[in-house]
């Protein structure tokens, strides 16, 4: 059973993110409707960032200069130290978008807060008459990098639709975080580990009074085995919202939840298997009473360690393979012979 829920977990398809999208100013043209000027210009930065276009938005083709709104995607993620601030947020951003801008430090910049309530990092340059204006957005799985220009002089006038640009950005998530997949490579079997050792104790505490290994071992395994497939459900509906950390650390959430179920299964049947071999109970093989038992094999012992041998009149006393009373012991002087065996008497 817990194998199959694995499988079929194994099998769910991982959860990917596009490139954002700007959603088109009221009057503005998109794609192969964008005007050519606008087209050739994003072109040429797609040649020089190396990137994907993904979109490419224009103001109407009816005048000198064509407004460009171009959105590229690099294929790797944003990583959460880098919006760790404002400061490491901008030079992310400047790094991105050299190739366009220049390596000189922008007039503006900070961080900008979607209507999705994420973050991304926005800055400012201005090249000659020119005005650009990037944006480094976390997409899932990739970045976006948007570049926007304008004349300088015209700036002013469209900067409420600029700032609507930025904050109706779709498909934005939050930067990829850091997952330690050594952590969780070492700690769950850890973790398996000391709820076996723990059980085991329980059981020999509370259950198993009399330091039945065995069954302290077998009880504790069951109760084990159960919460290896608890906690590995647990861990894979957990970390639903973590899977593509995870691909970015180099493994998948069906990866991770299989380490953890196979890692406690491996300790539930070594914890078995160790608590049947290792018993510190009392064995009970000595009879309770004839040749064999305990007080007369420790006699025994004591009367061979000792050279002194029991009187003949005294062994009906001190064992009860002697089974004949001593009043009916024969006179020395009599030749009457008994041949006396435990709890039987012959007369010869």
């Amino acid at each position: 059973m817990l194998l199959a829920v694995l499988f079929t977990l194994l099998a769910w398809p991982l959860v990917v993110h596009a490139a954002a999208r700007v959603t088109v100013p009221v009057g503005w043209l998109e794609s192969g409707d964008a005007a050519p000027e606008a087209q050739r210009r994003a072109s040429r930065w797609k040649d020089e960032l190396g990137l994907r276009l993904a979109q490419v938005v224009s103001a109407p083709d009816n005048d000198r200069f064509a407004e460009t709104i171009a959105v590229f995607e690099r294929p790797e993620p944003v990583a959460d130290k880098a919006f760790a601030s404002e400061s490491a947020a901008l030079e992310a951003l400047s790094a991105a978008v050299v190739n366009v801008v220049g390596s000189d430090p922008p007039e503006a910049s900070g961080l900008r807060t979607t209507d999705a309530g994420v973050q991304v990092a926005w800055a400012q340059w201005q090249v000659e008459d020119l005005i650009y204006e990037g944006v480094l957005a976390p997409s899932g799985d990739s970045a976006s990098i948007v570049i926007m220009t304008m004349l300088a002089r015209d700036v002013d006038y469209h900067r409420n639709r600029l700032d609507g640009v930025i904050a109706s950005l779709d498909g934005v998530t939050a930067p990829m975080p850091r997952f330690s997949l050594t952590w969780w490579r070492i700690g769950a079997p850890l973790v398996w580990l000391g709820l076996a050792l723990a059980l085991h104790a329980a059981m020999l505490r509370f259950v198993d009074q009399d330091h039945d290994h065995t069954q302290a071992g077998t009880r504790a395994s069951v109760i084990n085995l159960g919460l290896v497939a608890l906690g590995t459900l647990i861990t894979y509906f957990g970390l639903g919202d973590r899977e593509l950390a995870l691909v970015h650390a180099g493994s998948s959430l069906g990866g991770l939840t299989m380490w953890i179920a196979v890692s406690g299964i491996i300790v539930v049947g070594l914890h078995f298997l160790i608590a049947a071999r290792y018993d510190r109970g009392v064995v009970q093989s000595a009879p309770a009473s004839g040749i064999y038992s305990r007080t007369d094999m420790i006699r025994a012992s004591v009367s061979s360690r000792s050279g002194v041998r029991p009187r003949p009149d005294n062994l009906a006393e001190t064992s009860d393979v002697w089974a004949v009373p001593r009043d009916t012991l024969p006179d020395p002087g009599s030749s009457t012979q008994y041949a006396v065996h435990p709890g039987k008497q012959d007369e010869r």
